[in-house]
């Protein structure tokens, strides 16, 4: 029996090991397509608030703050990635947007009036 437990402590040795591996490759590919889908939605954002820039250029129109656009994207591609986008979703995401939108506005106006 001792001559086993050598063979049994490089066995489970190897078996932590490996199991520590494939965890930590699965966390950074995690980490990764979470970092891409930001920037992706980051750059959505930013394409999106440039173009309404551009489009109320001479125009008093109000343009949204980019987090609005960048929280609409991420949403959207959460909604697509779990296969759960309809037209129910979409609605809420929206209404979550014009939430946020409103929130913002009131906190603007509220600096703006308190003394400095």
């Amino acid at each position: 029996m001792q001559e086993f437990i050598p063979l049994l402590s490089g066995a489970f040795g190897a078996l932590i090991g490996a199991s520590a591996s494939v965890i930590v490759m699965i966390l950074q590919q995690r980490a990764q397509s979470r970092r891409e889908k930001l920037n992706m939605a980051a750059q959505m954002a930013l394409e999106d608030h440039k173009q309404h820039m551009n489009a109320s250029t001479g125009k008093h129109l109000s343009i949204q703050p980019i987090v609005v656009y960048l929280h609409y994207y991420l949403r959207l591609m959460e909604e697509i990635e779990g296969h759960n986008l309809t037209p129910e979703t979409l609605r809420r995401i929206t209404q979550d947007n014009i939430h946020i939108s409103r929130i913002i506005e009131s906190i603007n106006k509220e600096h703006t009036a308190s003394p400095r």
